[in-house]
């Protein structure tokens, strides 16, 4: 799994923040790497020229640590007429890639190029600035995210020096928040595989609604033994997943807490110094085309945690019908 990474770059500093966890998954999933970046407007534009040396130097950077890994520019301009390939060969390898050239805005190239070259996974800074030193990674993120049929590795933005890029950002504690339902657990089997190869640690964490003032007044000891069922549901739910990962040789802690699922989720991250959550997203099409599942939504702008988002087989299913694609 994971054999095809896309990494969407856009000359900025931030942006590169993602270069040490493309690192470290890369090389234990022994993962091909795109790196693909949209210019602005016509590729014979100076700033274009700037990424393009821009993409190479990342190329070089991950080619230094062995990781197989190519330059891909793509270009927004409807009225550029050159509609051929673009060959970019880094120096001193033998790797060349063809970038393609096509028209749209960055999310929709980016989730085109995932589509048609079969990638199994998106890495990509989040929160990124706007203007031009800083162009487009932070909105673009959320659109993608919305809308991939892949699992999404969003990492929060921040200055990074030259020496962090030389490092690996292995996750150590992973969080996963379970409802119980198999929807819920779309991520549970790219949490497990990352903590096989990691040997990071697990948290799974249920979230109980909290009890309504005036539900519990009103419904009084029915209301109690209610919320009590709703517990003991989720203890044996997820004390059936922990006991299948024990014996898997992972560590894992069961966590049952309640209260507003965004908000408790980011807590017991913090308490549990988790450096990924790992959580299904619901984001539909249609009006919502988008926007996230609201709780994983909340968690991405109110949490600094990375956050690998998967989306549930079915809400995948209904996409792939609405565009007319077979579910492969």
């Amino acid at each position: 799994m994971f054999k095809k990474i896309l990494v969407p770059l856009d000359g900025s500093t931030e942006a590169e923040t993602v270069l040490p966890y493309v690192r470290d998954i890369a090389s234990r999933f022994d993962s091909e790497v795109d790196i693909l970046a949209v210019g602005l407007g016509s590729r014979r534009r100076r700033v274009n020229q700037l990424l393009d040396s821009y993409v190479h130097h990342a190329v070089e950077h991950l080619q230094k640590h062995e990781i197989t890994c190519r330059a891909v520019l793509l270009y927004s301009n409807p009225h550029e007429e050159l509609l051929d390939y673009t060959e970019i060969t880094a120096p001193g390898c033998e790797i060349k890639a063809k970038g393609q050239v096509l028209y749209g805005g960055p999310s929709e190239n980016i989730l085109a190029y995932s589509v048609e070259h079969n990638m199994n996974l998106i890495i990509m800074a989040t929160h990124g600035l706007s203007g031009l030193r800083r162009w487009w990674l932070g909105s673009v993120f959320e659109k993608v995210a919305s809308r991939a049929t892949v699992p999404v590795l969003g990492i929060h933005s921040k200055k990074v020096r030259e020496v962090d890029r030389d490092r690996k950002a292995a996750f150590k504690r992973i969080l996963a928040p379970l409802d119980g339902s198999e929807t819920g657990g779309a991520a549970m089997h790219d949490a497990e595989a990352l903590a096989l190869k990691t040997g990071a640690a697990m948290v799974l964490v249920h979230v109980l609604p909290a009890p309504h003032a005036v539900e519990a007044r009103w419904l009084g000891p029915e209301f109690s033994g209610f919320v009590k069922a709703m517990h003991d549901a989720g203890q044996k739910y997820l004390d059936k997943v922990n006991a299948r990962l024990s014996a898997r040789g992972l560590d894992v802690k069961v966590r049952i807490v309640s209260g507003d699922p965004a908000a408790r989720i980011i807590e017991v991250a913090r308490e549990e110094k988790a450096d990924l959550i790992a959580m299904s997203t619901h984001g539909r099409s249609g009006i919502a085309r988008w926007m996230l599942g609201s709780v994983a939504d909340k968690i991405l702008h109110e949490s600094r945690i990375p956050m690998w988002l998967v989306r549930p087989r079915q809400i995948i299913k209904e996409m792939l019908k609405e565009s007319g694609q077979d579910d492969k």
